[in-house]
């Protein structure tokens, strides 16, 4: 069974967003458990610093040898950096998807915040999926 970080949110569309609540920002990244299910992740697009994202817009695209896995924003808000050594080395995810985060955003609403899994929910829903 894989490790979930405590200190991480999760979605049911396997990301993690690690929030800070006072500065209203957050990093968003995919868990290992879908770097496990996609295995060969080739590139990957990402939204541009300054784009407006809405919850559960696709944002993220991730090339695959056969097909492009499209994941969607965890939050409302605005990209406020991208991860530039991934984006350059989509193998980087592989090796330590915790570690190696796609984007950095601003989020607007808190609320959206109550929507996210701790890792104890998101173990939980990965048996029953």
């Amino acid at each position: 069974m894989l490790e979930h970080p405590k200190h991480l949110s999760y979605t049911t569309r396997h990301l993690w967003a690690e929030v800070n609540e006072k500065d209203r920002t957050a990093t968003i990244g995919v868990t290992e458990d879908l770097v496990e299910m996609l295995a060969d992740i080739v590139s990957i697009d990402m939204p541009l610093v300054g784009d407006e994202l809405d919850m559960d817009t696709f944002c993220i695209h991730l090339h695959l040898p056969t097909r492009i896995q499209h994941l969607r924003s965890p939050l409302s808000g605005r990209v406020t950096e991208i991860n530039r050594d991934v984006l350059d080395n989509a193998g980087l995810l592989a090796l330590a998807p915790y570690k190696n985060w796609l984007y950095r955003m601003e989020y607007d609403e808190p609320a959206e915040l109550d929507l996210l899994m701790s890792s104890v929910q998101y173990g939980k829903y990965l048996d029953r999926i």
